[in-house]
This record gives structure tokens, sequence and C-alpha cells, in this order.
């Protein structure tokens, strides 16, 4: 199996599994109880939040809560922050996630305020920010890594334009396909009030994450009952998947720049392998959504989408899967829509362009062995449908 769609999910690390699997086993105890089984599972929580917290380098003054992953995390800190007044802006390429979570705010009367008109290679235009103030934006949430494209908005270069030009305007950032993607450095943290992040993305378990919060913001939660973390969220904390999430944690941080270097290099050969076919093929119709260029300090090496009309992306997707290769539409959330990316038609690509497309995204196992049997097996996938494909659009 060649597994190229991790920006949608990835296997779990070995090391997760068993120390999960030792914590399933041990630390069985409601970490809310008075006996020493609580005290225990309590422990082995704390634990785990210190090394995340040393791990990603989150300043003291920020609370980490604990959620079911990336969705929950930024619906708890929209809804419990800007509902249902506060005016908020967005770039408008989010996950569905923010975006609708956003859009709820429609039924306050409180539209949002779109900044898509300033995207920029799927990224933030900073000559946007000075809107903010005249528009009275309180909240401005981003992606930090675009899910379908892998551009990157900086925080360190976005925080302070928004202090000198909207200082009324506080951030948060998606930061679900940045972790294990990319380094995190304490520098990142200073213009930030939230953030969020999702364990299945880097080699942890599904159904954990957590929300990086500003202690100073009145959080209001979204789940009542217990009193648990910091009154932000009740629930039992499921200890086995914390311990597992630390652990994730811990080994993405230590990979991080190996990743990304290794994550250039299969970039590199992905890119000139599809340039050397669509130069050998008159009929493949190239086209990167994803900016390619090796120097481009605001695009993540570990997303690749292009486009290749007329022939749709779901079709040769699944000639692929026939072959054990495993790649990705776009954002998995919205993967069963019929309609092309909101992403990609929201940075100018056609509506037959959107739908023509893949998103090839890496994890630091991945091999150019691996690109290079994607490239043949693309080339050949291509010949094959491209003459139904072409005789459908010509008489459409």
């Amino acid at each position: 199996m060649i597994y190229l769609d991790n920006a949608a999910t990835t296997p779990m690390d070995p090391e997760v599994i068993e120390v999960m699997t030792k914590s399933m086993q041990e630390d069985f105890g409601n970490s809310g109880a008075v006996y020493r089984l609580g005290h225990d599972a309590k422990q082995k929580i704390q634990e785990a939040e210190d090394c995340i917290r040393d791990s990603l380098c989150i300043p003291a003054r920020f609370r980490i809560v604990f959620t079911s992953g990336g969705s929950e995390s930024n619906n708890l800190f929209i809804k419990g922050t800007c509902f249902p007044d506060k005016k908020v802006a967005y770039l408008g390429l989010e996950h569905p996630s923010v975006k609708e979570t956003l859009d709820a705010l429609k039924e306050y009367d409180n539209e949002p305020v779109s900044l898509l008109e300033y995207q920029k290679d799927g990224r933030l235009d900073t000559a946007s920010i000075p809107e903010l103030k005249k528009r009275k934006v309180r909240w401005l949430y981003l992606s930090h890594v675009n899910n379908e494209l892998g551009s990157i908005n900086d925080p360190r270069v976005i925080a302070p334009l928004l202090k000198e030009h909207a200082p009324q305007t506080r951030l948060f950032l998606d930061g679900v396909q940045a972790v294990g993607k990319m380094p995190i450095t304490e520098t990142m943290w200073e213009g930030l009030s939230g953030y969020s992040v999702s364990a299945h993305k880097f080699h942890g378990p599904k159904g954990i994450g957590l929300l990086v919060v500003d202690s100073r913001l009145s959080l209001k939660p979204q789940i009542h009952g217990g009193k648990q973390q910091h009154g932000m969220r009740s629930g039992t904390l499921p200890v086995p998947f914390i311990v597992g999430l630390g652990c994730a944690v811990k080994l993405a941080a230590h990979r991080a720049s190996f990743a990304n270097k290794t994550f250039s290099i299969l970039r590199e050969r992905l890119v000139t392998g599809l340039k050397a076919l669509a130069s050998s093929n008159s009929n493949l119709n190239l086209k990167f959504n994803s900016s390619v260029d090796p120097d481009n300090s605001f695009q993540s090496p570990a997303i690749v989408n292009f486009s290749f009309a007329p022939v749709e992306g779901e079709v040769v997707l699944h000639h692929l899967e026939k072959l054990g290769i495993y790649v990705g539409l776009g954002s998995a959330c919205s993967a069963h829509s019929k309609e092309p990316s909101k992403i990609l038609m929201g940075i100018g690509c056609t509506r037959e362009e959107a739908r023509c497309s893949l998103r090839i995204s890496f994890n630091h196992n991945n091999t150019v062995e691996d690109v290079d049997c994607f490239l043949a097996a693309f080339a050949q996938a291509h010949e094959t449908l491209y003459p139904s494909f072409s005789r459908r659009f010509a008489n459409s």
C-alpha cells in the first residue's frame, strides 16, 4: 500500500499504540475521583499536558483544553468567544468546522466578514488588515496551514500587523494541518489568542485533540456538567487517549525539522515528475493549485494540489485505489459532496478544474519510490480515462 492522503488522517505510530495499550490496561481510574486510582489518572493527564506544553513551546499564559479533535476545538473557541454578536472575519478558505460555525452567526444577524477578495496564493494578503479596523472586527479566524492547498498564514507576520493596524482584533489559528508538518516555536504564540490541534493528523489516535486558549479570555463552555478543565469543557477525561496525544505530540515535535526536509524532497520529486508527464503528453492539462516554488516560505511542502481537466479526480482516485495507492480529493470532511471544492473555487479555479483535481499529502514515512509509483500509475490512469472524458467535454 502507498498512502498519500495524510492531510485526511495518518496511521498511528507504533510507539503511540504501545503507550495507549498500556494506559488502557492500567489507567482506568476516573481522574476526578479522590482515591489513589483517581490521583494516578490525574497525574498521567498532567504529565501528558506538560509534555505537550514543552513540545509545542506553549507559554504559561495559555490553558490547554482536551477535546474530541480539531472540529470541536474550533467550535468551542468560536462559540465560546464570539457568539452571538462579536464581529468576526475569516479568509473564506477555512475548514468547514470554522467556516460553517462562523456562518451560523447569521442567525443572529451577525454577518461574518469574508476576506476572500484579499486571498493571495491561498493565504491572507496582509494588505487587508487595515480593513479589520474599519469594519470593527473583534476576531480573525484563519488556517495556520490550509487543509487543501498547504498555504501558510504565519502568525509571526500577521500578529504584529494586527497590533499596528487593527489592535482591537484578536487572532485564532486552526493548527490542525501544522503540527507535525513544521516546527512550532515559542515566537509563534506571541500574537495568538487560540489554537486548535487534532492528534490523528500526526500519527496519534482519532477522537482526541486540544484547544490552546489564552487564560485571560472568558470562554463560554458548550458542554456543561462536571466543571472539568477549568469549567471550559465538562466530561470525564479519556486518560489513554490523552496519553496517546501527548506521545504523538512529542514524536511530532522531535521529527518536525526532519519531516519538513523529507516533505520538500518528496514535493520536488512529485512536481518535477508531473511536469515531465505534462511535457510528454499534450493531453495532460496540468495546473498546480498549490504553490510549488521551493523557496516559498508560505507554503507547506507536505501538501500538493493539482488539476488535470477534463479527467475527473474522483475517477482517477478509484483507479489508483485498485492499485493500492491512496490519494485525496480535498477535505475528507467534504469528500462525499458532489459540489466542487469551495477552497479551489475560492482561489479562482473553474468548476471543472476543481472537480478534476487531486491532493497529495505526505507523512515522514513516505519515500521517493512511493512518489515514483504514484506518477507511473497516475500517467496510466490519465491515459486510459482521457478519451472518454474528452468526448464528454466536447459534447457538453
